[in-house]
């Protein structure tokens, strides 16, 4: 492996991707592979009450909450890429890799990975354990750069097109597995593409198209790809972030399109090989857009991503970024969950920049200086699992499929069950990161905030700081918390985030903390408590920066939502998950959102606004399995109401008279659904939040989904585009990219 520490690909060799026999095979032989036995199962104490603002209760008066922590690993953050102060950047090399990997407690699966660093510094030593990608820090104000590149093996995995064949829907493109899979899955919501990736900044407020958070580019495997060293630095260096592909260095806009072509021949040669036809040429897809004036979709092993974090500050801006605690993950359509699966995610933290902010004032009271060392604990919650949910083959022929190879081992930064130690008294800030595929075990219960002894504060929720009097009163850490279901406490679901101040008690002990099973530990040492002269927390709360103030209410010079409701839906008379009389029973739900899957009717804009436009949304739940985390990309919005179900037309409801919670995932409660005769639905009570959100300083296109990946990669999203007021709503349906 070189050490060099400026190169951005291994190697200059080929242009081109791999040899068309070996890139483009449908089949799989992951399900053939034994399941690991989960072993050593953590000792689970009983949780205590519920601790709000600030006062600690105890099930066990003055005796610790003793736990078995044998064989548990230190606690340690993700590896982290800093801002470079001076320069005022993040810089960074983003690998994606594949390889064998060890996963605690399973053993060793072939899977993707993150791996990056500071092109200043020394590349890191190659390491096989599973792990986050690299914690990136900046600042408000900073320009990010990152230079990301896709150098998977795909010989390594099954690979499948990245586009359907000519002339309609099918099964072509998606992932095969055995007899069981597709099944009635239909291209593009379906799992497939999964070598392909990019990079969603998950909490930013920044531009949606070109160098941005653009989801909608799609990145192709190319393990052998250019060094394109020079030309990303020059790009950085120049400081101007190109606005249009015109404006994109040459040598690799020429380089690219040349790579894409190359790519559809050999996928051409692959499908013939494979008595296929031809899928659609991702080349013309890439010149569509560019005659359109519009990013180019396709390109090949490396992409650079190049944005500003707003500064609300600079007078640029109607809104700027919020400082916080925030993620980045793949966003593939048809592989998000796999991805998330494989650890493609990891923290974005970014802190404020000035006297008055955020992190000032927790440092400042603290006395920790301007950086936060031992006294901040990064949390990025994790399962893996080497194959998507429905393509593990049944453990029986005909029997349940199989739980997979780690999907119910919640990892916290690749470690399980680890330990943190603290000192009698000590505070620390907590930023924690729901980076699961959102289902089952991954939704991060409130008995993790209700361990006895220990003291909560709560500071920010998605990475949006709370205003001084939700600071005071703590809305989730109570039993009427905003958290989809009501009542509850602080709940993470899939893509929530919290940062929270904890305390330690004074007697010391190893205390568990428990999420249906111990996720992690806290060691209490034996030693003199630590001592706060101001209190255990600040009393005087950071100022709410102006543009996270409350939003008004919509006039009648505000256009409404045309679209609103939002409904989260399944096929029209399911009232479960393996039940539908029109289908074989125990076939899985088709998830769609108001009567449709993504790209059900063909490529279409389903959520259009104006810019500056602020409106209230109503999101419905009409499936009684899970409550579904919404998750609109570029801006926060803020939270009105919760309405949970309780029985038929019935509900329990959360309305906060003001101090709205800015959040960017909502769970939204699951329906009641009565059956009929048949067990059909005969009546469905939805579950229902209540949003308002204003669309401020970027137009482009995007995407809203459920953040249960699965339910995403399977049809549960739309596009969303924001456009200029004099363009609205005429040129909503223009050119619309393709998301495959």
């Amino acid at each position: 492996m070189k050490k060099t520490n400026e190169r951005i690909s291994d190697s200059c060799q080929t242009f081109p991707g791999n040899k068309p026999e070996t890139r483009f095979r449908v089949e799989s032989d992951l399900s053939s592979r034994s399941l690991w036995p989960l072993i050593g199962k953590s000792v689970v104490i009983i949780a205590g009450l519920a601790l709000t603002t600030g006062i600690a209760l105890s099930l066990w008066g003055d005796r610790p909450a003793r736990a078995q922590n044998l064989g548990s690993p230190a606690f340690a953050n993700p590896s982290e890429v800093r801002y470079r102060p001076a320069e005022k950047r993040l810089r960074a090399i983003m690998v994606l890799k594949s390889g064998k990997f060890s996963i605690p407690n399973i053993g060793t699966a072939t899977l993707r990975q993150f791996r990056g660093w500071d092109p200043k510094d020394p590349r890191p030593e190659p390491d096989n354990n599973v792990a986050p990608g690299p914690t990136l820090r900046a600042r408000i104000g900073d320009k990010v750069e990152i230079s990301f590149l896709n150098k998977i093996n795909d010989r390594e995995f099954a690979y499948t097109f990245d586009t359907n064949s000519p002339g309609g829907k099918s099964s072509f493109g998606c992932d095969q597995s055995g007899t069981t899979y597709p099944g009635k899955d239909l291209f593009p919501n379906c799992f497939h593409g999964s070598s392909t990736a990019n990079l969603h900044f998950h909490g930013t407020h920044t531009s949606p198209d070109g160098l941005g958070d653009n989801v909608l580019v799609q990145v192709l495997p190319q393990e052998n790809q250019p060094d394109w060293t020079r030309t990303f630095d020059r790009l950085f260096n120049a400081g101007i972030i190109p606005q249009r592909w015109a404006a994109m260095p040459r040598d690799y806009k020429e380089k690219q399109l040349e790579m894409i072509k190359q790519q559809d021949a050999d996928a051409a040669a692959a499908a013939a090989g494979n008595n296929l036809p031809a899928p659609q040429s991702l080349y013309e897809a890439d010149m569509k857009a560019i005659h359109a004036g519009e990013w180019p979709q396709y390109l090949m092993g490396a992409f650079p991503n190049f944005f500003v974090i707003p500064d609300y500050n600079s007078g640029r801006y109607k809104a700027g970024q919020a400082p916080g605690t925030h993620w980045y993950h793949a966003h593939k359509h048809g592989s998000t969950s796999l991805h998330i699966r494989n650890g493609l995610a990891g923290a974005f933290i970014i802190e404020s920049n000035r006297e008055g902010g955020y992190d000032h004032v927790i440092r400042k009271f603290y006395g920790w200086g301007k950086s936060y060392g031992d006294h901040e604990k990064i949390f990025v919650f994790q399962e893996f699992d080497p194959t998507a949910n429905l393509e593990r083959s049944p453990k029986t022929p005909g029997g349940p499929v199989n739980p997979g190879k780690g999907s119910a081992l919640v990892l916290v930064n690749g470690l399980m069950s680890p330990t943190i130690t603290m000192q009698p008294g000590e505070v620390q800030l907590w930023r924690m990161i729901n980076a699961t595929e959102g289902n089952g075990a991954g939704v991060i219960k409130s008995t993790l905030f209700q361990t006895a002894g220990f003291t909560f504060k709560q500071t920010a929720a998605d990475g949006v700081q709370f205003s001084p009097d939700n600071y005071a009163n703590q809305p989730f850490l109570n039993a009427n918390a905003p958290n989809g279901q009501v009542p509850g406490g602080l709940k993470l679901a899939g893509g929530n985030r919290a940062d929270v101040l904890v305390q330690a008690p004074t007697t010391p002990g190893v205390y568990s903390f428990v999420s249906g099973a111990t996720l992690f530990f806290v060691n209490v040492v034996d030693s003199t408590p630590v001592s706060y002269p101001n209190g255990a927390f600040p009393t005087t709360w950071a100022k709410l920066p102006k543009f996270l103030d409350d939003l008004r209410k919509p006039g009648p010079l505000d256009k409404p939502n045309p679209n609103s409701p939002v409904k989260f839906q399944w096929e029209p008379g399911r009232a479960g998950p393996g039940l539908l009389p029109k289908t074989p029973d125990g076939f899985p739900p088709h998830f769609m959102i108001n009567d449709k899957q993504f790209e059900d009717t063909g490529p279409r804009i389903d959520q259009c606004m104006p810019l500056n436009g602020l409106q209230d949304w109503v999101l419905e739940n009409y499936t009684n399995v899970i409550a579904h985390p919404f998750h609109i990309h570029i801006n926060p919005f803020q939270v009105l109401e919760i309405q949970t179900p309780t029985a038929e037309n019935q509900y329990t409801k959360y309305t906060p008279p003001n101090n709205y919670v800015w959040q960017d995932v909502i769970a939204i409660p699951p329906a009641v659904i009565v059956k009929d005769a048949n067990g059909g639905a005969k009546s469905i009570t939805p579950g229902r939040v209540i949003i308002r959100q204003t669309y401020v300083d970027f137009i482009g296109t995007y995407v809203l989904h459920c953040h249960i990946l699965a339910h995403e990669d399977r049809g549960m999203m739309q596009l969303v585009r924001v456009l200029p007021a004099a363009q609205y709503p005429a040129r909503c349906q223009g050119h619309i990219p393709i998301h495959h």
